[in-house]
């Protein structure tokens, strides 16, 4: 529920819709009761648990972060719902130069770009909704303790809708608790990065002075303490400085050795820990990228991340003279002999039932499932099973969209953390420590050494991101974006939605295609 905002699921788009009108002495009739609302301590405390909910399920839904999963090889799918086979198909000759973001308002691809703006500008609103009226209206709920629990989470929330904003688009409204919305005016990526890095360390202060537990219903299951709190939002901050670049120069110039600092307090720091929430069937909570992805009935594993698990077996791009892959045996246990399952499963699955070379993260199927037509390199033999933990496919488990997901698990912390390290100079020793966490505390792989070079360590931290990063939101784009791994022509940031520049009267633009894949550094 967000109190100020004019209409629902349009975003930010509402609120400015009213703020360009040509008069803004028109009268509010819904204003009365919006002053109510700001003033109703359970409200208050509802808006501050859905605000994590608006956000959760934006950086998991489908519409948009399969489109970046796709085109950057991380999954596979052919299919065209929430237009991942139009963003993710090659040209003939192996570039995306056709397909840019298709950025107009009569154009079906377009919802791939408004569902993250829709989403995280909605999160924003309904932090800076919490934030006012704590903060501006003196509102106390309950107590002393529960009113800075609200604060603490929607200054946090406030910050990683303006950092996602800034991964994602090229621009966009800096808007917190004290914008006036009839003055907007759009501000760079690099403005959004460091004006949302602002608002995680004040968070992260107020995290640390004050004492709290969130309630379960905010995650839909796992409490938080405020420490914890602090932890989460130190590995937003570290996600933000490492996941903002657009290419590798941009790449080089990231303050490492900030996102080292950032890390070190992360969610893998002291008592680790994974931020989770529990999936319910998306009635409320929706791991949508699982329920596409985790079944592997639907998506594949990209054959370029099957390649890197087993080279041998693995082929690359998918060899469709020889019917596909063969059953893998990796040196990877998250892969292993790829068996999975029961022998009940293998009609409709194409697996082998699991034995003791199971992997426990990835399957092999028999069943090239897309369509050919579309391309045979879209195919793949593997598939993600991680968060599948029926160990069959169960449509009551993640399958169906029940149970838990991470948001942010401890061993992507260890890699901002070992990156960190890595690229600013830092005790290479760490951090390969730090990437042998899942190396080979997962992987079962020869470990990672110091000796092993900053070159060295960069091609094992690589592997782990791609391997043990995938299904977390649009990581793997993020990552590829950055170290120049995309094809030619694949978009590379989001242009503002059509229908937003529409509010004003403002051109039509995109990025990708045969025109630039993003907007250039901001000073």
């Amino acid at each position: 529920m967000q109190m100020t905002r004019l209409a629902r699921g349009l975003g930010i788009l509402a609120v400015l819709a009213a703020a360009g009108c040509k008069s803004l002495d028109i009268q509010n009739p819904n204003a009365p009761d919006a002053r109510r609302a700001l003033s109703d301590p359970a409200a208050i405390e509802a808006v501050a648990g859905g605000t994590m909910r608006t956000w959760i399920n934006t950086f998991n839904q489908a519409e948009g972060n399969s489109v970046l999963a796709t085109m950057a090889q991380t999954f596979s799918a052919s299919w065209n719902n929430w237009n991942m086979n139009f963003y993710s198909s090659i040209d003939a000759d192996g570039t995306r130069n056709t397909r840019p973001y298709q950025n107009d308002p009569a154009a079906a691809a377009r919802t791939t770009i408004e569902a993250p703006w829709t989403g995280y500008y909605s999160a924003l609103s309904s932090a800076n909704d919490v934030l006012t009226a704590i903060l501006k209206n003196g509102l106390v709920i309950h107590n002393a303790s529960d009113t800075k629990r609200s604060e603490t989470v929607a200054a946090m929330l406030q910050a990683a809708s303006l950092a996602e904003i800034a991964i994602n688009f090229d621009k966009g409204y800096f808007i917190d608790e004290n914008s006036d919305i009839s003055k907007l005016a759009y501000v760079n990526r690099k403005i959004l990065r460091d004006s949302a890095l602002s608002k995680f360390n004040a968070a992260i202060a107020l995290a640390n002075a004050n004492s709290f537990v969130t309630p379960a219903s905010w995650t839909n299951g796992n409490t938080y303490t405020n420490v914890q709190i602090a932890q989460i939002g130190n590995t937003l901050a570290a996600r933000l400085l490492a996941y903002w670049p657009r290419n590798s120069a941009e790449n080089a110039a990231v303050n490492w050795a900030a996102v080292a600092t950032y890390a070190s307090k992360g969610i893998s720091s002291g008592t680790a820990f994974d931020w989770m929430f529990i999936g319910d069937g998306c009635v409320a909570w929706c791991p949508e990228m699982a329920v596409w992805f985790d079944a592997f009935d639907t998506g594949r594993v990209h054959t370029r991340v099957a390649h890197m698990l087993d080279p041998v077996t693995q082929t690359t791009p998918w060899p469709l003279a020889a019917g596909g892959n063969p059953q893998p045996h990796s040196p990877d246990a998250r892969l292993g002999d790829g068996t999975f399952g029961t022998a009940d499963q293998v009609a409709g699955f194409g697996n082998i039932p699991k034995d003791a070379g199971a992997g426990t993260d990835f399957v092999w199927s028999s069943q090239a499932i897309f369509r050919p037509s579309r391309g045979s390199y879209h195919q793949s033999n593997i598939g993600f099973i991680k968060y599948d933990l029926s160990g069959t496919q169960d449509a009551n488990g993640i399958y169906g969209g029940y149970g838990p997901y991470p948001v942010a698990t401890a061993m992507e912390n260890n890699l901002l953390w070992a990156e960190g390290l890595i690229r600013s100079g830092g005790s290479l020793a760490q951090a390969a420590t730090l990437i042998n966490a899942s190396h080979v505390g997962r992987g079962h792989l020869a470990p990672a050494s110091a000796g092993d070079g900053v070159s060295g360590l960069l091609a094992t931290l690589q592997y782990e991101q791609d391997v043990e990063e995938l299904g977390i939101g649009a990581i793997g784009y993020y990552n590829r974006r950055r170290i120049d791994g995309l094809i030619v022509g694949t978009p590379h940031e989001m242009p503002v939605p059509a229908k937003e520049l529409g509010v004003f009267g403002q051109a039509l633009y995109t990025w990708g295609g045969t025109g630039p894949a993003n907007s250039p550094t901001p000073p």
